[in-house]
């Protein structure tokens, strides 16, 4: 039995004509003649009384028309919910980062995506730099937002850089040190440096550390984040370093370049992505953006 089949029946118990039957269901009429003489010899049953001039249920097409029904119904329901479940399909993009700063830089690409596929739904971990790496190896992240590095994502196969960031002094807007377009070491004069865990804390601000003086200066201050850090620099407890990230501008903080260090690759680590899926779209999209991206804050350009 098949759904051709009971179309067939379902038709011709409404209009009792196989000619108008036929035009119904779009198929000729010897072929629903086949249809449904195929249907009453699967049921052991027939379905009408057929003369040269007209066309009758029987009693046991009558009781089928229900079941008839129910089946058609059910197998085309099933159909529409599959065909949409595809249709619909989840683009699902895994990805990493390790501070709210990065998930900020994700933050335009995934209103691009969006608008893109209505059905774009990134999942997004925000953990320390080890525990993402690992992640990645274990095909449960897809990309990770991060600062190049040679020792901090060693399971990635693949860098995308999208854009530099300059290693910045971070202070209060008040602080002495507001207003120099660069500092150096004899500019810090042995004031406290919030530094931030070694867990969380990326290659470029630990060199950005040792141009503040450390390990030399004894007088630190250990922060559980950069979100901590920057945090103990507005309330004055004394300076950090960290790249300038994009949208990372917080308007009662001042960032001062620091001499001696070379602007920093922020960008997506991953593994080798296929053409079409939706990372590799992600990143894609993700390079165009910040194909010309500029810094609000650039006082570098004038040193």
């Amino acid at each position: 039995m098949n759904t051709t089949q009971l179309e067939c029946f379902l038709a011709v118990a409404e209009t009792l004509n196989f000619s108008k039957a036929a035009e119904m269901v779009n198929i000729s009429q010897p072929a629903v003649s086949h249809q449904i003489s195929s249907l009453e010899a699967e049921l052991g049953v027939r379905l009408f009384l057929r003369t040269n001039k007209s066309v009758q249920l029987t009693k046991e097409g009558l009781i089928f028309i229900g079941d008839a029904e129910t089946i058609v119904r059910t197998a085309m329901n099933s159909i529409h919910r599959l065909s949409t479940n595809v249709k619909e399909k989840k683009r699902t993009v895994a990805i990493g980062v390790h501070n709210q700063y990065e998930l900020d830089a994700a933050v335009p690409v995934m209103n691009i995506i969006g608008k893109m596929y209505p059905n774009f739904e990134p999942e997004i971990t925000m953990m320390p730099f080890k525990s993402l790496d690992n992640l990645l190896e274990e095909n449960k992240l897809q990309i990770i937002f991060a600062i190049k590095s040679e020792n901090e994502t060693a399971k990635a196969e693949c860098f995308t850089a999208l854009c530099e960031c300059p290693v910045m002094l971070i202070c209060r807007k008040d602080d002495e040190l507001s207003g120099r377009k660069s500092i150096n070491i004899n500019d810090i004069n042995g004031r406290r440096v919030i530094l931030i865990k070694r867990h969380k804390c990326p290659d470029a601000a630990m060199e950005g550390y040792m141009k503040l003086g450390l390990p030399n200066n004894s007088n630190v201050l250990l922060a559980d984040g950069c979100e901590a850090a920057f945090a103990m620099a507005k309330a004055g407890l004394g300076v950090t370093a960290f790249p300038m990230m994009p949208y990372m501008n917080d308007s009662e903080l001042e960032y001062i370049r620091i001499d001696g260090l070379a602007p920093v690759l922020l960008g997506l680590y991953s593994k080798k992505l296929i053409k079409g899926e939706p990372a590799f779209e992600f990143v894609t999209e993700s390079k165009k953006f910040y194909k010309n991206y500029r810094y609000p804050i650039d006082k570098t350009k004038a040193v």
